[in-house]
Order: structure tokens, then C-alpha cells, then sequence
């Protein structure tokens, strides 16, 4: 079996509403997620106090709980993906996981608040495989990770949304506040993808060359058992994956305790420390993914032929400058170089998502994409999400005094070390794991 792309690279399924409207939907979709799973980061401090928790407590409600709800019900979702319409899927848990960030604001002890966030988490756990499903049947290889790399953009503009407007929020109206204005977006975008959106046909991108199946969108779902045998026989597959989960622990981290770092350490004021954040991932968050994204699909298209392996090697070289720009920001004593050098983390930490990402996809038969996205979801939440800020709180609260956080999140850049290393395995693998489909 092997994988081409259509002359335009493009999917060229009849009555296919414009591939580019739909990737602004499926954006904004997922903007929706980045706001609803982070709206708690940034009213951390003034939970805290109320409910007087520790930065343990604080790990876990913020994304420990999130993450193990997302993990229950990320294969499942994926399993769903691969066999029901993608676009009603979508519409349905966009709308629950807003009605539970809602319900979120009207939490009257940490419990609650817990419960409410396990909701999130739960519903959200379908947002990524059911949007990156649908963009790779609109979008071949040969532009797929420029596509995706604009669908990531969701996380900068989402949780720059949150952040510039939830300080303000926060500050003026309190916390709660936060939470219900966070649930709107969601209810109106998923109207907007029902009213003006059509399922893609599967494998629409591709050409595959299946002699008892001439037609991608025909073939039938793969099981399970044969999706994780896929992977398992890919090592470049699973090194690229492995990568992305390190990364997204301390990504995760960032959004959750960037701004206590912020207000805890320089002693800057919330509101200015949110708008910080804000213009981190609104600003170096877009443009930074969006240059690596389209880059990508560049250097993975020389003139002697497509290269796809090319991607992990440049999401290795932007998880170095993660490495630096995140110890630079943990160490310096001066506000200013600090502010100066999250900025660049900011942005750094999310470029590889668009190449990893579509490196991962290309490799992948159209019918399983659902279930491994929802696989690398699960653990990357699980994992990442879940036990990297929570791991930041407890080294924390391990070293103890005003510059614990600081320590914590140097402590942290291990893991995004580690994942230099696998994406340059993954870029050395590949070759061999691609010829394994010619």
C-alpha cells in the first residue's frame, strides 16, 4: 500500500464544502477546546486562595483530573471517529464539554470544581482525532502539515483568548465569571459547523493503491488490534508520538502554572502576567507554529521527492529551542528576560505540533486515523497533560520557598530533552518504516 496525493492535494470528493471554510471551523472548534481546558489556568491563584488548596491540589484539579477523564474516554472516541459522522460527533461534545465548563463556575467547593473539570476532559477527549480526521481528508500530503499547523494555531489563539480576557474577568467580576463566558463560543460554533460543514469522504486526500479496495472511503474501519500492530511495526511512528507526549507534559505545565510563576516569582500583577501569557501564545503561539507548519511542508517536499521523514527532524531542532528559551525563563532573575525568553518558549513548545503531527497521519491508513489519534490523545493526556503540571506542583511544593517554581520548571526541561532525542530516532527511522507501505 501506498499513499499519493491528489494533483492538488486536495480532497476531490464531489460536493465537498470548501476545504479551507471548514479548516477555519474545525479551528475554531478546537480554539473552543483550548479555552474551556484552560480557563481554570488562569484563575488558578484566585481558587487557590479561596478553596485553600495546595500546589498540589492545584495540579490536580487543574489537569490531573482533566487528564484521567480524558484518558478513560479517549479510545473510545477514537474507536467512534473511524465509524460514525465526524462532523455531528464533533458538534455533539463541543456542546457538553462548554455546558460542563459552565457548570464549572457555579462550583462551590473543590469537589465540584473537580467533577466539573472531569466533564471537560471527558467530552474533549474526542475534539482532536474527530478534527484531525476530517483535515487530513481535506488536505493530501503534500500540504497536510501547513493544514495542520493552522488547526494547531487553535492553541494560541484559544488559550490567548483565555488568558488576556480571563485576567480582566477575573480581576473585575471574579473568578466564576471567567468560567461562564468561556462556555459561550462553544455553543455557537457548534451551530456553526452543523449549519455549514459536510462530512469528507475517507481518504479523500489519498490515492490508495489497494487492489481489493480501489476506493479509500469503501474500506472498512480498521479493528483495533490491527490499528496498534500498524504502530507497533513503525518505530518512527511511535518515537514521534513518544516525543509529543514529553513535550506536551511541560507544554501542559506552561499554561498551568505560567502565571503563578509570574505573579509567585517577579511579583507581577495578575492581570499583567495574563495579558503576558496572552500575547505568548495569541502572538509567538500563531506565528511561530504557523512558520514551522509551512516550512514543513517544504523540506518534506524537496525536488527529488517527498520526504515526509524530514518532520521529525525539524520538530527535534524546535524542541531544542524549547530546552533553551524554558531554562533561560526558569533562571533568570530579571523579570524582563524572563518574560522575554517564555515568549519564545511559548511559541517554540507548540511549533512541532503541525510536523509531528502530520508525519504521524501521512504514515497512517485513512480507516484507523480515528483510534491512533485517540490512542496518542489518551496518553498524552494521561501522561503529559495529566502528570506534567501535576509533577511541576509536587516538585514545587518538594523545594519549597519563593523560588520553588522556578527550580520545578527547570526540573521539568528534562523531559523536553528526552524528547529531542525520539524525534531524531523517529527522523532516522523513518525511511525504513515508510518502505515497509511500498
Amino acid at each position: 500500500m501506498t499513499l499519493e496525493a491528489t494533483p492538488d492535494g486536495s480532497a476531490a470528493s464531489r460536493g465537498m464544502t470548501n476545504r479551507w471554510w471548514a479548516l477555519a471551523v474545525l479551528t475554531a472548534a478546537q480554539a473552543c477546546h483550548h479555552i474551556d481546558r484552560n480557563v481554570i489556568s488562569v484563575v488558578a491563584e484566585p481558587i487557590r486562595a479561596e478553596f485553600h488548596l495546595t500546589d498540589s491540589q492545584v495540579g490536580l484539579m487543574g489537569t490531573l483530573a482533566y487528564a484521567i477523564a480524558f484518558a478513560v474516554a479517549a479510545l473510545p472516541m477514537g474507536y467512534l471517529v473511524d465509524r460514525v459522522s465526524r462532523r455531528n460527533l464533533l458538534a455533539a461534545i463541543l456542546a457538553i464539554w462548554s455546558g460542563m465548563t459552565a457548570l464549572g463556575g457555579g462550583a462551590n467547593n473543590f469537589a465540584h470544581l473537580v467533577f466539573a473539570r472531569m466533564g471537560v476532559g471527558a467530552a474533549e477527549a474526542g475534539g482532536s482525532p474527530t478534527a484531525m480526521s476530517m483535515v487530513s481528508d481535506f488536505f493530501g500530503p503534500k500540504n497536510r502539515s501547513t493544514a495542520l499547523s493552522i488547526w494547531y494555531l487553535s492553541a494560541g489563539v484559544g488559550t490567548g483568548i483565555i488568558f488576556l480576557a480571563g485576567g480582566f474577568l477575573a480581576k473585575t467580576f471574579g473568578w466564576r465569571t471567567v468560567f461562564f463566558v468561556a462556555a459561550l463560543p462553544g455553543f455557537l460554533v457548534a451551530l456553526i459547523l452543523l449549519l455549514s460543514v459536510r462530512e469528507p469522504r475517507r481518504g479523500a486526500a489519498e490515492t490508495l493503491k489497494v487492489e481489493a479496495s480501489p476506493q479509500p472511503g469503501d474500506e472498512a474501519p480498521a479493528t483495533p488490534r490491527e490499528s496498534l500492530l500498524f504502530v507497533l511495526r513503525r518505530p518512527s511512528v511511535l518515537c514521534a508520538m513518544t516525543s509529543i507526549v514529553m513535550g506536551g507534559a511541560m507544554s501542559s505545565a506552561f499554561g498551568l502554572w505560567s502565571v503563578s510563576f509570574l505573579v509567585r516569582v517577579h511579583h507581577v500583577d495578575l492581570p499583567v502576567a495574563a495579558m503576558w501569557i496572552a500575547l505568548a501564545f495569541a502572538g509567538f503561539g500563531t506565528v511561530i507554529p504557523l512558520a514551522a507548519g509551512i516550512f514543513g511542508d517544504h523540506f518534506a517536499a524537496p525536488k527529488a521527492g517527498s520526504r515526509p521523514g524530514r518532520l521529525p527532524l525539524l520538530s527535534a531542532c524546535t524542541m531544542t529551542g524549547v530546552v533553551i528559551s524554558g531554562s533561560l525563563a526558569a533562571l533568570s532573575p530579571n523579570p524582563a528576560v524572563a518574560i522575554g525568553a517564555m515568549l519564545l518558549w511559548c511559541g517554540l513548545m507548540l511549533a512541532h505540533n503541525g510536523p509531528a503531527n502530520a508525519f504521524i497521519v501521512t504514515l497512517l491508513r485513512p480507516r484507523m486515523r480515528g483510534q491512533v489519534v485517540g490512542g496518542l490523545q489518551m496518553i498524552a493526556s494521561l501522561v503529559g497533560a495529566g502528570l506534567g503540571p501535576f509533577l511541576v506542583g509536587m516538585l514545587s511544593d518538594f523545594y519549597g520557598g519563593p523560588n520553588s517554581l522556578r527550580w520545578a520548571i527547570l526540573t521539568g526541561m528534562s523531559l523536553n530533552a528526552l524528547a529531542v532525542v525520539f524525534f531524531l530516532i523517529s527522523a532516522w527511522r523513518a525511511p525504513r518504516d515508510i518502505a515497509l507501505d511500498l
